[in-house]
């Protein structure tokens, strides 16, 4: 039976079994060259301590669909992914030094994260050193001490599979057609938990204190929807965030923002966040710098029966949702 072992510094130690090196060896006979195949050895015992570890805090895997348990996949790409169910798939890497360390290209789409794992020379013990959520910024080059703690992983992994239950939900959102604000207002539960969620629930769970973006006001409705614009097979997952307040009976003042989730620190550069009319002429439009963590347009004022549009566009990846008051 396997011992485990939490340290001060919020790493993770799992005690590797012979069945984990005899599977790697087995998987590992599969490349093409020594030099491949030993690499792909300790990435495999690292997938077996995710695996282990992921199972600790009680999450499923399913290794049939893991890339690196695909023969096709494994020849020629180098992978060492492992699913969680509900979730999406985990790059695991090897790791032997402090140094920075290289994820190939074939690893950086398709990926909920990042998790490195020092193997120790007896092939006996291997230790989660932490995780990243994306390589792309940092052009697949990772340094080990920017790496997030463990501490954040489980909270981590829940916005992840809030993010699935919206990619699931994407085609029926667009058959739902246009969100109307005045529902919100009358509490219809059923309505706004399909897309839109309490905007203070998932604010708590950013590691930003960014409460003050909501209002407290018994009149003000806060809602958040998690959105995922994909480019060039990359996820850029954002939430767009709405406060609604009545100012008169057929009068709603509105507030839109941008801000990112999964423990982002900042919007990806260059995100736009527009407010268009029901004839699409752009009235607005912000966008994110450098380092912005959040983006908003003006608070404006909508009458009973007045519809608009908010576009979220980055690069050549848009997504636009439709409103009426």
């Amino acid at each position: 039976m396997n011992t485990w072992e939490i340290s001060d510094n919020l790493t993770f130690t799992v005690n590797l079994k012979l069945t984990h090196r005899e599977l790697a060896k087995q998987l590992s006979e599969q490349k093409l060259t020594p030099v491949k195949a030993k690499q792909f050895y300790y990435n495999i015992l690292a997938v077996c301590a995710v695996k282990d570890y992921l199972e600790v805090l009680g999450y499923e895997t399913n290794w049939d669909n893991s890339d690196f348990n695909n023969p096709v996949m494994t020849t020629f790409a180098d992978v060492a992914d492992l699913e969680v169910k509900n979730h999406g798939k985990l790059e695991c890497r090897a790791v032997f030094s402090d140094e920075n360390i290289p994820i190939p290209e074939d690893a950086w789409s398709n990926r909920i994260g990042y998790m490195f794992v020092h193997i120790d020379e007896s092939l006996r013990e291997a230790e989660i050193l932490g995780f990243t959520s994306s390589v792309e910024e940092t052009e697949g080059v990772i340094s080990l001490s920017k790496l997030r703690s463990l501490e954040d992983f489980p909270e981590y992994l829940s916005q992840k599979e809030q993010l699935v239950i919206v990619k699931q939900n994407v085609g029926k959102s667009i058959q739902e057609g246009i969100v109307k604000l005045g529902k919100w207002l009358e509490e219809t539960k059923e309505y706004i938990e399909k897309e839109w969620q309490n905007a203070e629930e998932l604010l708590k769970r950013q590691p930003q204190n960014i409460s003050y973006m909501t209002r407290n006001s018994s009149e003000t409705i806060n809602k958040a929807k998690l959105i995922d614009l994909k480019m060039n097979l990359a996820s850029h997952p954002v939430m767009l965030l709405m406060t609604v307040t009545p100012k008169s009976q057929d009068k709603l003042k509105i507030r839109a923002r941008l801000c990112p989730i999964s423990g982002e620190n900042h919007l990806p550069l260059g995100i736009k966040l527009e407010i268009l009319s029901e004839l699409d002429k752009v009235l607005k439009e912000v966008k994110a710098d450098k380092r912005d963590y959040f983006v908003q347009l003006p608070e404006f004022t909508g009458e009973s029966g007045d519809k608009f549009k908010l576009r979220i566009t980055l690069k050549d990846a848009s997504l636009t949702e439709e409103f009426m008051v």
